[in-house]
């Protein structure tokens, strides 16, 4: 092992345990218990997961100017994007370095050290080298930057920062992963420990690109070794990308305030809650959803889990025929079969006639006998007018945003579920100025 001087020993500032951070990690704590403890069927996990797949590889990608739309980040993670295109390429490679993780964790083998560093490099800019940048030649893919290294802000091209040389750069990420390693050790949270590993490789900047790309690679590396993303159903980088500036601020906070990373831990904790919270209602709405095995429950076929799922994952409560379709992967006469049958156990319900016919899930249509006298017709939607109409209803007079369990006792879990589906909490917060 190298002996590293002190002044290149990877010592982060941070109270332990903050008043905001400690409030923080209890929300993701509960949010975590409620995902754990779900009854959830291998078919809406494997929907949840892949949803969580094309979004990470989407939004971290975009967040590096990748103006990509998202189908292309969906036929990337199916292995259908020809990578024809630099900004293809991206997609493609990210969907390489994730499938690197899952199959490290998988065969017991995800070492958290600067070998994992250099490969997920590696991985995420191959062929990159010879895409035309003047900057980044084939011997920067997978090695330690050789030259100096400049932050710039994507969105205003200002410049943000600027690594160590490039002769200190090994020495201070063996350092960042003897510092990881014995925190892990000592028992310290892994949500923490991933967020201080998210700004140290962005403050180094190891390599010659791709490091934004591989310190949130990282950062979810450092979550799955310690398991706290259970069936990897979560995507925590459109909390990033949503607001890109929100982002560069925090991550420049630490510099801000003489190498003190609190609030950026705060920033980056309250996006990993945010995330876990939303995967948490999801969770719950689909474990509403779908029957159990008691006497008389419907046994959901794999296309049924597939496509309720999939529906649901996208915030669609109504559909056609065509659509159940595509979701479940099964033919007209398949598709009719299956809607027949979940029509009679009333987990759908049926608006309509021939080629107008619709099915709403059950659910997003008021129990029989409800409001007696409103007229029967196409049930009420979660659109942004709504959700922003209801949440400013039951947040009057609130000076704080109220937590998952007080939307539960007010009986608004679907606003809350509907608010985390369309943009994120995140996103309502600042709407609503909360």
């Amino acid at each position: 092992m190298a002996r590293i001087p002190s002044e290149l020993v990877f010592s982060p500032r941070f109270r332990r345990y903050t008043p905001d951070m400690t409030v923080l990690l209890a929300r993701v704590a509960q949010a975590l218990g409620t995902i754990r403890g779900a009854r959830v069927l291998p078919a809406v996990a494997d929907q949840l997961r892949a949803s969580a797949r094309v979004g990470t590889v989407h939004y971290s990608n975009l967040i590096e100017g990748n103006e990509l739309p998202v189908i292309e980040a969906e036929r990337a993670a199916r292995g259908q994007l020809p990578p024809d295109t630099r900004a293809k390429i991206e997609l493609v490679n990210y969907v390489a370095a994730l499938d690197l993780l899952d199959e490290r964790l998988d065969t017991s083998n995800l070492r958290l050290d600067a070998d994992l560093l250099k490969d997920l490099h590696r991985l995420t800019t191959r062929d990159l080298g010879r895409a035309g940048d003047p900057h980044f030649k084939p011997h920067h893919e997978g090695a330690w930057r050789d030259g100096v290294a400049v932050v710039v802000n994507h969105l205003t091209g200002q410049v943000m920062h600027e690594g160590p040389p490039a002769d200190e750069v090994e020495l201070r990420m063996l350092s960042m992963c003897e510092w990881l390693a014995r925190k892990r050790e000592a028992g310290d949270p892994p949500f923490v420990l991933a967020g201080v590993m998210h700004y140290g490789i962005t403050d180094v900047h190891p390599f010659a690109d791709g490091n934004g790309r591989v310190a949130r690679l990282f950062q979810a590396a450092v979550l799955m070794e310690s398991g706290v993303l259970p069936g990897r159903m979560l995507s925590f980088e459109r909390y990033y990308a949503e607001d890109r500036s929100a982002y560069y601020a925090a991550l420049q906070s630490v510099r801000r305030n003489t190498l003190n990373m609190e609030e950026w831990l705060a920033y980056f904790l309250r996006g990993l809650a945010e995330e876990y919270e939303r995967v948490a209602a999801t969770v719950v709405e689909l474990t509403a959803l779908l029957p159990g095995g008691g006497a008389g429950a419907l046994r959901l076929t794999e296309g049924q889990q597939r496509a309720l799922t999939t529906l649901r994952v996208q915030g669609r409560r109504e559909f056609v025929r065509g659509e159940y379709e595509q979701a479940a992967g099964v033919g007209r006469a398949g598709a009719s079969r299956d809607l027949r049958s979940l029509v009679e156990h009333g987990l759908v319900v049926v608006r309509g006639r021939g080629r107008g016919t619709r099915y709403v899930l059950a659910g997003a249509t008021p129990a029989r006998g409800a409001r007696a006298g409103r007229s029967v017709g196409r049930p009420a939607r979660w659109t942004d007018v709504r959700i922003e109409r209801e949440l400013r209803d039951f947040l009057a007079g609130r000076a704080t945003w109220p937590s998952p369990a007080e939307f539960d006792a007010a009986g608004l879990r679907g606003l809350y579920a509907a608010a985390s589906r369309a943009g994120g909490i995140g996103r309502w917060r600042r709407i609503v100025g909360l």
